[in-house]
């Protein structure tokens, strides 16, 4: 009998306590391993000990914007071809673009549709990127 494999691990990065809490939920029952963290250096030190599958990434942080959270995992050693999807409540189309320009894989805008946000998650690491 052959072990099944690890689930995949999930980062979510948000400073908004009900956001981490509905992420984890609907991940965790998804069946990823999910972990959190509420500021960006929080997040950071998350990323480097857990090197997740993916990330899931709060544009707007007490601490630093999820673009130069982003632009810091693309320039790095650890794992930089990570997935990363942007959640934000923005829907300007130039927060969108420098999510993009930054390095971001997608984005899930909230409050957001469960079904919505496991087809990125999905559509994000089959896609070879992890």
């Amino acid at each position: 009998m052959s072990a099944s494999p690890a689930p995949k691990k999930i980062l979510v990065v948000e400073d908004e306590a009900e956001y981490r809490i509905l992420l984890r939920e609907i991940l965790g029952k998804a069946g990823y391993a999910v972990s959190d963290a509420s500021t960006g250096e929080e997040g950071w030190k998350l990323y480097a000990e857990q090197q997740p599958d993916i990330l899931l990434l709060d544009v707007m942080l007490p601490d630093m914007t999820g673009f130069d959270f982003c632009e810091k995992v693309r320039s790095g050693k650890i794992r930089p071809h990570t997935p990363i999807l942007f959640c934000t409540v923005r829907s300007a189309v130039s927060q969108l673009a420098k999510g993009v320009k930054s390095g971001g894989t997608d984005y899930v805008l909230k409050p957001f549709d469960p079904d919505n946000l496991l087809v990125r998650v999905r559509s994000a690491l089959d896609h070879g990127l992890a």
